[in-house]
């Protein structure tokens, strides 16, 4: 009877794709962007920055990030079921819809996102995605997997942290800049751990 429930739970675990689950190194490059994207967005910037490179990684890492969630469904494949699932669609809408938004914005010179800093409007989607996906993981997955379960649930702990810290958020908690600038390196460096895992294909 064992035997037969994990060749159950590995069919519905098991990676639909080794190519795909690759995708998810593009979380490496997503936290580099990110990172860039954060130190270059400032008013105080380069008109070529300011109008070229920061509009090109506003849509190069939500991009990114895609890539790595896609990433995660392939290798996690029915693991949690709605709960993953529902973190995993959340994640995915809040990045395409912050891509949207950046190519509007820049074809039609557009303030698209008129009541939020564009960044945080695709970045509460993305944590709150990934702690699903990584609480989800914790509960449902095999032992060797485990680790990128925590991985995923610690990186949108460090992104929610930042968050809450970032004095140009409006729905700030505590203002802190530091605490936001320190969490936020730590995100960047979170998100390159769990993508280079993934890229490695030994979760």
């Amino acid at each position: 009877m064992c035997t037969v429930r994990r060749s159950v739970r590995a069919r519905g675990s098991g990676v639909s794709s080794p190519a795909l689950t690759r995708w998810g190194g593009a979380a490496c490059l997503a936290g580099l962007s990110y990172g860039a994207l954060g130190y270059l967005d400032d008013p105080d910037s380069p008109a070529f920055v300011v109008g070229t490179v920061v509009p090109a990684l506003e849509l190069s890492t939500p991009a990114l990030f895609l890539g790595g969630l896609l990433g995660l469904y392939s290798w996690l494949g029915g693991v949690g079921g709605r709960l993953r699932g529902t973190g995993l669609v959340v994640g995915m809408l809040g990045l395409v819809v912050g891509m949207l938004g950046t190519v509007l914005g820049v074809v039609q010179g557009l303030n698209w996102w008129p009541t939020l800093p564009y960044l945080e409007n695709w970045l509460i989607p993305l944590f709150a995605g990934l702690a699903v996906v990584g609480a989800a993981t914790l509960l449902f997955e095999e032992a060797q997997r485990l680790f990128l379960g925590a991985m995923v649930l610690a990186s949108a702990t460090l992104g929610w942290v930042s968050l809450l810290t970032d004095p140009a958020f409006p729905g700030v908690l505590v203002s802190a800049r530091a605490v936001h600038v320190g969490f936020a390196a730590l995100f960047c460096m979170s998100a390159i751990a769990w993508g280079w895992t993934l890229f490695r294909g030994t979760p």
